[in-house]
């Protein structure tokens, strides 16, 4: 059985349109270019990972970095 991800933590760049997570197993993500309004959006959510799996993982126009 895997293990079950939750966003611990997420912190966003305005100005460079960054957004790093952080899952409770230690590993992170980086996504660029995020705008501001889908970061507000995320704060607004009440289940982080479905959100971020859902619009962020998704979405062709995000790239996306591993963080270990």
């Amino acid at each position: 059985m895997g293990v079950i991800l939750v966003v611990t933590s997420y912190k966003y760049n305005a100005s460079s349109r960054y957004l790093k997570i952080f899952y409770n197993t230690g590993l992170g993500e980086l996504y660029h270019p995020v705008p501001e309004f889908i970061y507000d959006n995320l704060l607004r959510c009440n289940d982080k990972t479905a959100f971020v799996r859902k619009y962020l993982e998704y979405n062709v126009h995000f790239t996306r970095i591993s963080i270990q």
